[in-house]
């Protein structure tokens, strides 16, 4: 082992490690007479894929090489499977139907929309998929057989997602909200009464949901006599059932402690699923960055953990109608995310987004730390200490505080390969789930109301102060990194916080609230009505959380990334915050790049760039 300074060690982790990284999206159980098939989607070095996977075939790429992948809001939503049949969304071209069978695939839709969440009917005759052109949103209409357009089918809210059809074609239900509210603070689940011969709608009514009590995730039972759907009850959760016939409703699972679901930013959220037996149905519970699945028996009134050693974080599930398999997409602390199938007695790997190569020696063990704000709230984070079995350093470490985006978003307990990169170069890293965070209760994630720009600010200062006093970091150097909200985060702790860290990272990072009202996309129009307040009354607030207004008290030194195709937080932004700070800066442009980095060859630019600047701040 030798002994040399922290941040100086040499890692086995490189630019490509981080570069390679990807996500799993959506995951669907089909069910054909001839064989039982999984599907799944995701991107990976900055592309996109559809994979279906069965026994019988293993695992094979059905995408037809289109960009597979929803362009609502932030995405999701990207394919249904009904019988062999795989409708999905290829990107700007639109909805793409690939029938039983075969390899070739049909572009349905080319009208320049967004799209979203199809669904096929069961009659297969049409399906319906959420569609927006950025200003209105609606739910479509489209004949799957012959050359017609989608119909504006169900219209009338700012918001959809998450559409279903009953098994009969009865019943159709989905989610939606409005102005000025985001989905996870006013959303409402909705049914409408069918005639399947024809598609259209007889009746539609409000089942749950609406400002307070926000429900979201409709799911019919296999018999479709009761629909199912997930129900603040306050702080935390409910998992509901309705019976269609009477009206009767009965809550299953009652959160206490614990979540049910994640804040929909996109489309296609899938935390719930029934079995096929209309008995028991398989759902997640949300401890803060933890999660765990669960099976839920109707008739007893009982549930039952299922055991799944090394995963921590559990993003999506499905359950096969006719049989006792289950999917789930999941990761842990040592592990990418990966899509499993469980059929009770055994776990077995389907995909493994990238290779688990890497010696568990230079995994950090991560630490759930807790600290007390001001005002008495307790804080929340997770602690990454450096690990490099090669190298070791007698002194405290350098740290680096990262503050994740949203600000309604969460650092969860997984898998993280740009930490990794840092903590085996001798890096200690802390995640701070700062006021505001989902998945420590609704008074947590909504106490950052009113104080964004503040409370966010606060506890990302503490956290730091918390790994000085524990020992786990050298207080003169600490480096504070976010990305949007995060890096909104961190232009105004270096402007309330003058010398407080030793230098900043930020991606694309909001430096202008005005410009949050006026030039960003239909789905984060309003957010800041809450987390700020609605103006002219919260111009003081306005005013003094802009960080761009404040841009020449910057001392410390920052590094900053942006895409050149940002629409969430546009390019602008960046620069002109860069021409107005008045310390040292270092400012990459990235052609091609969006709000969050896919291109293999930005990530490598962007860890070698920040790598280089640090060891210069050291």
């Amino acid at each position: 082992m030798k002994i040399i300074p922290h941040g100086m060690w040499k890692s086995p982790i490189d630019e490509d490690f981080v570069a390679h990284r990807g996500r799993i999206s959506c995951i669907h159980w089909d069910t054909q007479q001839s064989h039982e098939s999984l599907v799944f989607s995701g991107s990976k070095d900055g592309k996109n894929f559809l994979y279906e996977w069965n026994i019988q075939n293993g695992l094979r790429d059905i995408s037809g090489g289109y960009p597979v992948g929803g362009t609502v809001g932030y995405g999701g939503g990207d394919f249904d499977v009904r019988e062999g049949s795989i409708l999905f969304v290829a990107g700007e071209k639109g909805l793409c139907l690939r029938d039983p069978g075969r390899s070739s695939i049909r572009e349905l839709t080319k009208d320049g929309r967004a799209s979203a969440s199809p669904i096929i009917s069961p009659d297969h005759r049409c399906a319906a998929f959420v569609c927006s052109d950025g200003e209105n949103d609606c739910i479509a209409l489209l004949t799957l057989h012959g050359d017609s357009w989608p119909v504006q089918w169900i219209q009338g809210a700012d918001f959809y997602m998450q559409p279903t059809w009953s098994p009969d074609g009865r019943h159709f239900s989905w989610v939606e909200w409005d102005h000025p509210h985001m989905a996870w603070q006013a959303s409402r689940v909705m049914l409408a009464e069918i005639d399947p011969s024809d598609h259209r709608i007889i009746t539609i009514r409000t089942v749950s949901g609406g400002v307070s009590f926000p429900a979201n995730q409709p799911q019919f039972s296999p018999d479709g006599k009761k629909i199912s759907f997930i129900r603040s009850n306050g702080d935390w959760e409910d998992l509901v059932l309705v019976d269609l016939e009477n009206g009767s409703e009965r809550i299953i699972v009652q959160g206490e402690r614990f979540a049910l679901s994640n804040p929909a930013f996109s489309q296609g959220d899938h935390s719930y699923d029934w079995f096929g037996d209309n008995k028991r149905i398989l759902f997640t519970k949300i401890y803060g960055p933890k999660s765990s699945l669960w099976i839920k028996y109707l008739e007893s009134d009982s549930e039952e953990k299922l055991e799944i050693p090394d995963y921590t974080v559990f993003h999506a599930v499905s359950v096969l109608k006719t049989g006792e398999k289950i999917a789930a997409v999941a990761s842990g602390p040592t592990v990418f995310a990966h899509v499993l199938c469980i059929d009770r007695t055994q776990i077995s790997i389907v995909y493994r987004i990238n290779p688990d190569d890497l010696p568990l020696s230079f995994f950090s063990k991560p630490l759930e730390l807790s600290w007390e704000a001001k005002n008495g709230t307790i804080i929340h984070g997770i602690y990454y200490p450096p690990v490099n079995p090669d190298f070791a350093w007698p002194g405290q470490p350098p740290a680096i505080v990262r503050v994740h985006s949203g600000p309604t978003g969460k650092a969860n307990l997984e898998m993280n390969p740009e930490a990794l990169y840092f903590t085996t170069r001798g890096f200690g890293w802390l995640e701070v789930n700062y006021r505001g965070s989902h998945g420590y209760g609704r008074t947590y994630l909504e106490s950052l109301n009113g104080h964004w720009g503040e409370y966010d600010v606060e506890d990302a200062v503490s956290g730091a102060e918390v790994l000085a006093k524990m020992d786990f970091a050298d207080r003169k150097r600490i480096f504070l990194m976010g990305s949007s909200a995060g890096g909104y985060t961190v232009y105004n702790a270096l402007i309330q916080y003058p010398d407080f860290f030793r230098a900043a990272i930020v991606l694309y990072g909001v430096t202008n609230l005005y410009q949050t009202i006026t030039d960003t996309h239909k789905l984060e129009l309003h957010y800041t009505d809450s987390l700020v307040g609605t103006l002219p009354d919260a111009r003081e607030k306005f005013d003094a959380w802009s960080p761009v207004f404040h841009a020449g008290s910057i001392k410390t030194p920052i590094a900053v990334f942006q895409g050149d195709r940002d629409f969430v937080v546009r390019p602008d932004q960046s620069t002109e915050m860069i021409a107005k700070i008045g310390s040292r800066t270092c400012y990459r442009l990235y052609e091609g790049e969006g709000h969050g980095f896919r291109k293999p060859e930005t990530i490598r630019d962007y860890l070698r760039t920040t790598t280089k600047f640090l060891m210069e701040c050291l």
